[in-house]
């Protein structure tokens, strides 16, 4: 059973995703360190990762109503 039920189809909105990225880059950015290279390296890995993630998992699930 999913833990997250929709009743809606899921859509890749990049305008959607751009905006929820900004504002995960904002939350992050208060919660830094400092303002160090390595820190902003760090911060934008993690983000890159979740947003991947994020396509992947959009992405197997479009595949799986597909077959």
């Amino acid at each position: 059973m999913p833990i997250i039920q929709t009743n809606q189809p899921v859509s890749l909105n990049p305008a959607q995703l751009i905006k929820s990225a900004q504002g995960l880059q904002q939350s992050l950015s208060q919660i830094a360190p400092d303002h160090s290279q390595t820190t902003k390296l760090v911060t934008y890995a993690l983000v890159a990762t979740a947003l991947v993630g994020m396509f992947v998992y959009h992405y197997i699930k479009q595949q799986e109503k597909t077959h």
